[in-house]
């Protein structure tokens, strides 16, 4: 029996396929809210990973609101997203959102000292972001 998961990365193939540029269009704008964004934020973390894999430079992006997708996770407490991604590309632990506030900042606001200390174990030279 296929996840809701599994159906989300079919789904994503077939908007893919049916649009060659689905992923570009958000890329290419200044904010915009890419499909990474949705996915991160709703805690789907094989799509959001799937996404990432096919364009990493969307976990950089800002939306409207001026978040990333790993804020944006964290802001609605999907931990397991937010690891899961930056165990693939650290520097997004980097990536400040509006007013600079990067991934570590968020963290210590939100007192997760689980997730800080990951993030510095992970990322060492976002201590001086």
């Amino acid at each position: 029996m296929n996840t809701v998961e599994d159906r989300d990365i079919v789904d994503l193939y077939t908007k893919i396929r049916d649009n060659p540029y689905y992923l570009e269009g958000p890329n290419e704008m200044a904010f915009v809210e890419p499909p990474l964004h949705t996915a991160a934020s709703e805690g789907r973390t094989d799509l959001a990973l799937e996404i990432w894999r096919l364009k990493p430079s969307l976990g950089k992006k800002l939306n409207l609101d001026g978040l990333s997708p790993l804020h944006l996770a964290l802001n609605k407490g999907h931990i397991d997203t937010v690891k899961r991604l930056v165990k693939h590309d650290p520097d997004l632990v980097r990536v400040p959102r509006r007013e600079g506030i990067t991934l570590l900042h968020s963290a210590e606001e939100k007192e997760e000292i689980d997730l800080l200390i990951y993030f510095l174990l992970i990322c060492p030279l976002s201590i001086f972001d």
